[in-house]
């Protein structure tokens, strides 16, 4: 909760009005113009405390006053324009005021700095218009100036947009608590003494252009170098405010008429409307009618409301004007108690929760006029906060919220009404000197400084204080006797002890004594309480008495109490006063530690902070201070360090708990506690390892040490929550995932053992608005609003009334609890012997999870059963943990926490048991129709007899029929009332209720009414029975016929056969299915077709005992069918061998399988054998699994193998050993290879292991595909051998994918010496097909290098390195031949041609290259006998090409040599006929060339 304290500034002329009002961007000055009668105008500079800057000489003229002024964005300058044309400048550090020459002879309307300052433009009445530059002698220079002769409404400079890491850096601190301003409000005193202020403009490039606009409407733009261009014409209606766009280069402009406009902005300043709205109202003045809110726009239109325009969205709405409820409480106090204050205040709790609120109607009635309007608006970025002033004195503050709402208006929560003297004309934000946002509040004839503050509070154990309003403190002691302090000032700092109260405004501080009551024990005495119950007739002996002692001026930052000593922390040390005002002490920090900016005070043992991260902790039991310890740098404590943000000592002096920033100066979600005496530090992180996901980020807000206990403390953490939500669109049906920001708090109660670790030993969420004041077990100290709580610890739950040695071995207890220590826990209670204790330490083991302190406990209050139920439910493992401590909550009558329990794990079968033994039947039925239905039917039981020992007949009827034997217990019930169950029989369908019915009257012996209601029950059985005794035989065939009832078909059968009618017996017996009977009927009158019948459709039993008695008949055929159908497979085909029936021996081997008798099994083979069906044998041993007889069979007589036939011979794995199963697989492949089927073969041959017969099989398939991949997949080096001399066999030049695997398949062999003879194949067709020995000398190379790999190939590797040679000089000739050295060629062919011709090398080819170097050496002759040679030694050699045509056309027309004679007979080969004619002229060409 806030307050907002209003400060009046008052003025060096007391009866000054004040004009106009600017407030420092960055620092806590402001100034504000004035004009009195008698000194006429002035200017005053102000600081944040509304004093006047000391040591500055004002400038006051008696006719003129300021109409204009600005401040330096980054400097300490103020810059006003006077009605006169003047214009005078302040520095900071400077006492008077400069002036500035320039060319205004008017007044000066408007003046205003650029972003950074560089630039200074001032505006006067004529329409002149000047740029200035100041120097860095603070020297102001005329830039440029325009005369636009027209009177100018505004000046807006350009703007650079804010990056993201500019706003990162501007709203640090608000990030750093989630968004919630409140937290930080109250650590905000360490944030502006360390971190610069100077962030602002970092990185950013000041910009000079802007717009001026005139009263004709016209828009110009003043670019970087002051060129002055006009950008908008054709708007008659005059833009009275334009304000920049704070995300993009855009500017909103209000028209007169109340339009607004939303203009692009290019880089040459064109302006592009982009949108246009016409808002209805009136203009309420020149300036604060439109406001930047966030990324939205906030607008007053002439009447009480403000309308927010979100540009983005195109949504626009009105701002709630109902105040919380939070507010109502404290509304009446606000105004009864501060009726002096200008200013009062209407509080609100700042929420993310949506609150009842007031009936804004009501409010508007209670508080204001109806002719009230707003006339002014502004917006605190850094807060979120907008505020709106109206004429009758009211400003009103909205706050913006942080999470996912539904409505956009209700992400703005009106806060805060505070009210001034006079109308409101100008509200300007700003900071103090701790950051805090403060408002300017100019009225006609007052100005206010508004500043934000949270209410203050403070708790001892037995008294504790708050303030209810800016001026007002409410104090109660534990007692309940009370009082309120009205102080003179606003209260901005507080003290307390059990004698005294120290209030302070920051400038003074007054002290208070407090009536001194004798010591009351912790807990509320019943005598009071019963005082507090007649409290009308004793508000006398109820007020608290507190006098004003003292009240002295003093600068006060922070105020603490110790005995009668007021500590108080200013801008530089600490002072010691005494009550009474005097300076006893003084604590100073030396330059290397920095000023002092942090104090407080636990026990009599006071801690500081200094600016430079050092930290001191004093004694101040005494006169003097005294040092713990030697002053410790923050650096060398802890790592990240950046700035210290909170430091507790605790009330032994021992440790210190601290909260520090990183070096980023964002808080860090840690909690620090060092043992300054040992010098150990410990820590403990604030958000665990399962939230961290969760939680968008966490800052620690306050820390108090227990009053008594030095080991225990508590610590308030505020954290964002962020979570996943999905929600289904009724179109599309997809669930989007959305996420939700909600601001928690919580409260940790921690506490650190002598192991050096902090333990956790209790955390609970707190409620809305609600903060931790302090912490005196066995209670946290909470205010929530305007009241103080005392939430007691889960341990002390019933333990309030405790005395003081109790509550120390209850918390001892609790703390070895948390660390695990079961034993030390024992010692710390073993001595008490309150029964209540013992009760409340057995409760508080159902919320700690201990059984087994749970069961000393239970021990302790001597109850053996209730013990021994938990030692049962403790080793009972069907049980879950949850369900275990709900029997120890059902033991201690804890019933609903056991039901909570039983739900929470699921047990809801123990929970209807607990339900039905409290009595709750009908919570009990509700479990049980739902959860637990396996029990339904007991529970209905339950209930029955609870209704019948009521008395409720009709009622028990109900639920006796739902349960599981209802006929029992209604017969039970109704026993003794006959005619009672008469009524109920005669109504009743059950056929189970009538049919007890009927055999109760049919023992009384009325066989009639007996019948009757057998028929309506449709008891077959019965009715036969009676009508057989009746003698009505007839009748009862019909029903037995009829019904088909195997009970009444047998007693009919029964009677049949008794009178002698054997077939209707055997006929019934049938029915019945009691086949024995009719059988024996059969048997016993020889009725054979009866008995074959019968027998057909009876049991396998029934069908053996007939199947003997028609052997000893002899007749065999029905025997043996019998047999068979029996399952007597041995008997039935012995009888059918002895009795010769093959077509029944078919039948019966159809149907064995593998677990049939082997010797059942041949004999049928055999049997089919002898007949010469000998496929139907191996199909018979092959489907049970005799395969070597079926594949002797098979072998013998040729039987063709199947596909069908091959997977029943196939053995698997387990079925045979694995020599069997090899030698199986390979006959069956033999026989497969046989028939012809390779592939199966194959695959038979693969199944047994042997790959090599597999290949050879498959290669006789000649399937190229199958033989590659089964290569391939057997990997073994005789496969591979076998596959690469199959593929050699084919068209292996054409085909490289075939050459591919034959060079693989060998190499992968190991078959060097058939690889290498491959190469030397390849190396022949290269040369004899394609003349190229390149490639073969390739191929001989790479068959050079597989002989290499084989040891006994020395004499052919020699052989082929010859051969290589002889080659590579071909290869030597061919290339002189292509560079033309025909003397190398001619001597080369000549030298080749001496050596035998030897494979692959062809002397033809050498010829031919020697015919065609002589050619072209031009030695015809020796050309012509070369060719001649070539002619005899090759005879296709024109059909090869090895000679061109046209060249032996040369040769032998320079040898005078028939050409087509000598062309003819390299063409032999392919002419060659039989013909004689041929013959004749092979012998003229074999002529022509000898």
């Amino acid at each position: 909760m806030t307050l907002y304290f209003d400060t009046k500034v008052e003025f060096l002329d007391s009866d000054a009005v004040s004009t106009i009002g600017n407030w420092h961007l960055s620092e806590p000055l402001f100034a504000v113009a004035s004009y009195s009668q008698e000194r006429g105008g002035s200017i005053t500079i102000f600081t944040d405390s509304g004093e006047p800057q000391r040591d500055v000489t004002y400038p006051v003229h008696p006719t003129s006053q300021v109409s204009a002024l600005a401040w330096h964005p980054e400097k300490v300058l103020l810059a006003t324009g006077w009605e006169n044309g003047d214009i005078h400048v302040w520095f900071a550090g400077h006492r008077e005021f400069a002036s500035v020459h320039g060319p205004h002879k008017a007044a000066i309307v408007l003046l205003d700095f650029s972003e950074q300052g560089g630039r200074m433009v001032t505006a006067d009445s004529m329409g002149l218009l000047t740029g200035w530059r100041c120097d860095g002698q603070y020297q102001f220079l005329t830039m440029f100036s325009h005369d636009l002769r027209d009177l100018l409404l505004h000046i807006t400079f350009r703007r650079t947009i804010e990056s993201e890491l500019r706003e990162e850096m501007v709203n640090l601190a608000k990030a750093a608590v989630a968004g919630d301003d409140d937290a930080l409000d109250t650590l905000t005193n360490w944030r502006p003494r360390t971190a610069a202020r100077s962030m602002t403009h970092a990185g950013v490039k000041d910009n000079h252009c802007f717009y001026v606009g005139t009263q004709n409407g016209l828009m110009y733009y003043i670019n970087q170098s002051g060129t002055c261009t006009e950008v908008l014409k054709n708007n008659s209606v005059p833009v009275m405010q334009m304000l920049w766009h704070p995300k993009k280069d855009a500017v909103i402009c209000l028209m007169e008429d109340m339009t607004i406009a939303l203009y692009l902005v290019e880089s040459t300043g064109i302006l592009t409307e982009l949108d246009r709205v016409k808002l209805s109202g009136n203009l309420s003045g020149k300036g604060g009618v439109i406001s930047w809110a966030g990324n939205s726009l906030a607008i007053i239109t002439g009447d009480l409301s403000v309308r927010v325009w979100d540009i983005e969205k195109s949504d626009n709405y009105l701002l709630k004007m109902d105040l919380p409820s939070t507010a109502v409480s404290v509304l009446a106090t606000s105004s009864s108690l501060d009726v002096n204050s200008a200013s009062t205040n209407f509080l609100s709790n700042d929420s993310n929760e949506k609150s009842s609120t007031l009936n804004s109607r009501k409010l508007q009635k209670f508080m204001q006029p109806t002719n009230e309007l707003f006339t002014c608006l502004a917006y605190s970025t850094g807060s979120q906060t907008l505020c709106a002033g109206t004429n009758q004195g009211n400003v009103y503050t909205w706050k913006r919220r942080v999470g996912q709402l539904e409505m956009p208006e209700d992400y703005w929560q009106l806060t805060n009404i505070s009210t001034v003297r006079g109308a409101v004309k100008q509200c300007i934000w700003g900071f103090n000197e701790l950051a805090k946002p403060c408002m300017l509040i100019n009225c006609i004839s007052n100005v206010y400084v508004l500043k934000e503050q949270p209410l203050l509070s403070l708790h001892t154990r037995d008294l504790w204080a708050v303030q209810r309003s800016a001026k007002t403190i409410y104090l109660e002691h534990a007692i309940g006797r009370h009082s309120f302090i009205q102080a003179e000032f606003a209260i901005t700092a507080l003290a307390l002890n059990q004698l005294n109260l120290i209030i302070s405004n920051g400038r003074a501080i007054s002290t208070y004594s407090i009536e001194k009551i004798q010591k009351v024990h912790d807990y509320r005495i019943d005598e009071y309480a019963d005082e507090s119950a007649s409290a009308e007739n004793n508000d006398k002996d109820r007020n608290l008495n507190v006098k004003l002692i003292q009240t002295f001026n003093a600068e006060c930052l922070g105020l603490h109490l110790q005995n009668q000593s007021i500590f108080c922390l200013n801008s530089n040390e600490v002072m010691i006063y005494s009550i009474g005002g005097v300076v006893l002490n003084k604590i100073l920090a030396n330059d290397n530690e920095g000023k002092i900016i942090g104090m407080d005070i636990t026990g009599t043992y006071l801690s500081v902070f200094t600016m430079n991260g050092f930290i001191k902790t004093y004694d101040v039991s005494r006169h003097d201070p005294k040092p713990m310890f030697p002053s410790k740098s923050g650096y060398d404590l802890f790592d990240d360090f950046g700035e210290v943000i909170l430091v507790k000592c605790n009330t032994a002096g021992t440790h210190l708990a601290v909260v520090i920033a990183n070096r980023s100066f964002a808080p860090k979600p840690v909690l620090y506690c060092w043992n300054f005496e040992r010098n150990q530090l410990m820590e403990h992180k604030l958000v665990n390892g399962a939230e961290e996901s969760n939680i968008k980020s966490c800052m620690p807000v306050s820390i108090y040490w227990d009053t008594d206990e030095p080991r225990l403390l508590a610590i308030e953490v505020k954290s964002m929550q962020q979570t996943q939500e999905g929600r289904q669109t009724p179109k599309s049906g997809k669930t989007p995932t959305t996420s939700s920001n909600s601001i928690e708090s919580e409260v940790l109660v921690l506490f650190f053992s002598d192991k050096n670790k902090l333990n956790v030993l209790e955390r609970r969420l707190l409620g809305l608005g609600e903060q931790v004041i302090n912490l005196c077990v066995p209670n946290v100290i909470t205010l929530d609003t305007s009241i103080v709580k005392e939430r007691p610890l889960r341990d002390f739950v019933d333990l309030k009334k405790c005395d003081e040695n109790t509550r120390k071995m209850v918390l001892n207890f609790s703390l070895h609890i948390a660390e695990g220590n079961m034993d030390l826990a024992y010692r710390c209670i073993r001595s008490i012997q309150s029964q209540t204790i013992w009760t409340n330490l057995a409760k508080m083991c159902v919320q700690t999870g201990r059984l087994d302190v749970a069961k000393v406990c239970m021990g302790h209050l001597d109850k053996a059963r209730s013990v021994r139920a938990l030692r049962q439910a403790m080793v009972n493992d069907d049980l879950e943990e949850e369900a275990k401590l709900a029997v120890l909550a059902t033991e201690l009558g804890m019933y609903d926490k056991a039901i909570e329990l039983y739900k929470k794990c699921g047990r809801h079968d123990l929970l209807n048991k607990l339900l039905q033994a409290r009595g709750k039947i009908d919570e009990a039925i509700t479990i049980a129709e739902t959860e637990d239905r396996v029990h339904l039917k007991n529970t209905y039981f339950h209930k029955a007899q609870q209704l019948k020992e009521r008395g409720d007949v009709k009622g028990a009827l109900e639920y006796f029929e739902k349960s599981q034997n209802p006929v029992q217990n209604i017969t039970q019930m109704l026993l003794d009332n006959p005619l009672a169950m008469k009524r109920y029989m005669q109504n009743s369908t059950d056929p189970k209720m009538l049919k007890w019915w009927g055999q109760y009257i049919e023992s009384s012996g009325d066989m009639d009414a007996a019948l009757a209601v057998y028929q309506k029950a449709e008891d077959w059985f019965s009715q036969v029975k009676i009508l057989c005794y009746l003698g009505k035989i007839s009748k009862a065939d019909a029903i037995a016929r009829q019904s088909g009832d195997r009970a009444a078909c047998y007693h009919l059968a029964r009677h049949y056969e008794n009178v002698g009618k054997f077939q209707e017996a055997i006929m019934f017996y049938t029915r019945a299915q009691t086949f024995s009977n009719a059988i024996r009927i059969c048997k016993e009158n020889d009725f054979q077709d009866e008995l074959w019948t019968v027998a057909s459709s009876s049991r396998s039993r029934d069908k053996a005992i007939a199947a003997a008695y028609f052997e000893e008949c002899g007749s065999f055929k029905r025997a043996v069918e019998l047999y068979h159908r029996a399952g007597m497979l041995h008997k039935a085909l012995e009888m059918a061998f002895e009795s010769e029936q093959p077509e029944v021996l078919e039948i019966i081997a159809s149907e064995l399988t593998f677990n049939s008798d082997s010797e059942l099994i041949n004999r049928c083979a055999d049997f089919f054998t002898n007949i010469e069906q000998h496929q139907k044998a191996v199909y018979l041993l092959a489907k049970t699994k005799h395969l070597k007889r079926s594949l002797q069979i098979c072998m013998e007589k040729g039987i063709p193998i199947t596909e069908e036939l091959c997977e029943m011979l196939t053995p698997s794995k387990n079925e045979l050993d694995e020599v069997t199963r090899i030698e199986i697989l390979t006959q069956l492949g033999d026989l497969l290879q046989q028939q012809g089927d390779y592939h199966t073969a194959t695959k038979k041959f693969t199944q047994a292991g042997d790959k090599v017969r597999a290949m050879k099989s498959l290669l006789k398939s000649g399937s190229t595909e199958k033989i590659i991949f089964f290569a391939n997949m057997s990997r073994q080096r005789e496969v591979y051998i076998m596959a690469a001399n199959y593929l050699q066999a084919l068209n292996w030049q054409e085909d490289q994918h075939i050459l591919k695997h034959i060079v693989t398949f060998y190499s992968k062999g190991q078959a060097y010496d058939s690889l290498a003879n491959f190469y030397a194949i390849c190396a022949q067709i290269e040369i004899d097909e394609y003349h190229d020995y390149e490639k073969a000398l390739k191929a001989m190379h790479e068959a050079a290098n597989c002989l290499k790999k084989l040891g006994h190939s020395q004499h052919a590797l020699n052989n082929l390195e010859r051969t290589i040679g002889d080659v590579k000089k071909i290869l030597d000739i061919q290339n002189a031949l292509k560079n033309g050295d025909h003397q190398a060629v001619i001597s080369g062919c000549r030298t080749m041609l001496i050596k035998p011709e030897t494979p692959p090398i062809r002397q033809a080819d050498i010829l031919a290259m020697l015919v065609r170097a002589l050619a072209y050496s031009k030695q015809w002759a020796e050309a012509g006998r070369s060719l001649k040679e070539l002619a005899m030694k090759e005879n296709a050699w024109s059909t090869i090409g090895l000679v061109d045509k046209a060249l032996v056309q040369k040769i032998t027309k320079e040898c005078n040599l028939d050409f087509e004679i000598i062309w003819n007979t390299g063409r032999r080969r392919v002419n060659v006929t039989d013909d004689e004619t041929e013959r004749d002229k092979e012998e003229e060409i074999e002529e022509e060339l000898h």
